[in-house]
């Protein structure tokens, strides 16, 4: 309920808020949809947690260079990296949600993925 008010009150700001804010909600619900069907919470975590484990808290590089939760886990090489080795099964069940909401970026999507 606190995310989909949080994200109505964000909505009210602009039409293109309010586009979205519809989106997110809509893939939050394409989500829970998703992970109950294919069972794929525990990667839908793992991913969450490697996009972000990259995060350098001594570059002097600023966002979104020094890592983070900023979705770079779907590029060579990081996801290439043994450490996240399957983590290209997670990307792929995701696709088809990021196709339809276009808005939603694709560190949104990860950790939404991570918490539904």
């Amino acid at each position: 309920v606190t995310f989909t008010v949080l994200l109505l009150v964000i909505g009210v700001m602009s039409d293109e808020a309010s586009d979205k804010t519809k989106q997110l909600l809509d893939a939050h619900k394409e989500l829970a949809l998703l992970i109950n069907k294919t069972n794929s919470n525990p990667i839908m975590i793992r991913l969450a947690w490697h996009d972000s484990g990259n995060f350098d808290k001594d570059s002097k590089a600023g966002f979104p260079k020094a890592g983070g939760a900023t979705g770079s886990i779907r590029f060579s090489p990081e996801i290439d990296h043994g450490a996240n080795a399957g983590l290209k099964n997670a990307l792929a069940l995701l696709a088809p949600i990021k196709e339809k909401f276009p808005l939603v970026s694709y560190a949104d999507l990860f950790q939404m993925a991570s918490a539904v």
